[in-house]
């Protein structure tokens, strides 16, 4: 069995997912080469039982831990790296793919590697992989070398996403981890930590495929506005280590990326239910997004959700 890289997938109740994302594992190189498996699994029933079941059959190199207490989405996260005996782990959401030959060219990239963290940049999916959404996370042209200053100025809110990111174990656990849990964002946290002060390799070619398209697709749709606070939260966690300059960018490259300000935002948000006028007292109003945003916001919150829901599936199916 392969010491040098494994998978960790954090599940909770979604096995028709976690059986198809395992798969791809398996049909990326990971039967190939060998590469454990490791499944950390937050669901507390038998939700997972059968599948699980079917895949230690396929794959024989599945490690599986089912957790004795709700870690909650940060916890298991973390959790699912920490059982990781292998020198990298690699993050894999339950919903997420890899694409064929994916585990080869990581592990040829592994092989000479000693940084803390690698970036493996992905593409975005609709609900159902019928369809690329955007062909690449970020846009580089080659793969590249950033500083983890500039990784956490300018890139470091696309590892939100974990099938990103790709860690090394030892360095992982040097870092004292559960300061950042609560955040939405703890595996950033511990990453950051972990490589400040060192360079981070960057793949460009996609090498995983995000399911996102509609507002079903996420678990935490209805804690958005939250989560989205998270990396703010994050950003006064990692402030001794960067600096208020990097953080103030970190935290505008972040809500960049994720539309705040712009009225798409506002559709999508209600949508989903996140978007209320409590909510957008609590968390807009007190904000420092532009008066006409602000507006909108209050508008957009006593509109209908599913006058929103309807128009995001005609537009994910036009």
């Amino acid at each position: 069995m392969n010491t040098l890289l494994g998978i960790s997938i954090p599940t909770y109740k979604r096995p028709e997912q976690l059986l198809a994302t395992v798969r791809s594992v398996a049909a990326a190189g990971g039967l190939e080469h060998e590469i454990p498996v490791y499944i950390a699994d937050d669901s507390l029933d038998d939700t997972n039982v059968a599948t699980l079941a079917t895949l230690a059959g396929e794959y024989p190199f599945l490690m599986v831990r089912r957790n004795e207490r709700n870690l909650g989405i940060d916890g298991n996260i973390l959790n699912s790296v920490n059982i990781n005996e292998c020198r990298y782990a690699w993050l894999l959401g339950e919903d997420d793919r890899l694409v064929p030959g994916a585990v080869t060219k990581m592990l040829a990239v592994l092989e000479s590697s000693t940084a803390p963290f690698l970036y493996a940049n992905y593409s975005s999916v609709n609900s159902d992989f019928s369809r690329v959404l955007k062909p690449a996370s970020l846009a580089l042209a080659g793969d590249a070398v950033q500083s983890a200053d500039t990784f956490w100025r300018q890139s470091a809110w696309s590892a939100g996403f974990i099938g990103a990111c790709v860690v090394n174990k030892a360095a992982w656990q040097r870092v004292e981890q559960a300061k950042y849990v609560g955040t939405w964002f703890a595996h950033v946290g511990v990453i950051m930590e972990a490589a400040h002060g060192h360079d981070i390799p960057m793949l460009a070619e996609p090498l995983i495929l995000n399911r996102c398209g509609t507002t079903e697709v996420f678990t935490w749709t209805s804690t958005m506005m939250d989560v989205l606070d998270g990396w703010r939260r994050l950003c006064v966690l990692l402030e001794p280590l960067y600096g208020a300059s990097a953080c103030r960018e970190s935290l505008h490259s972040f809500r960049r990326a994720h539309g705040l300000g712009k009225l798409k935002f506002l559709a999508y948000a209600r949508a989903g239910g996140a978007l209320t006028p409590a909510v957008v007292r609590e968390h807009i109003l007190p904000g420092n997004e532009s008066a006409w945003f602000k507006w909108w916001a209050q508008i957009v919150a006593r509109l209908p959700a599913g006058w929103f829901r309807t128009l995001q599936r005609w537009k994910h199916h036009a």
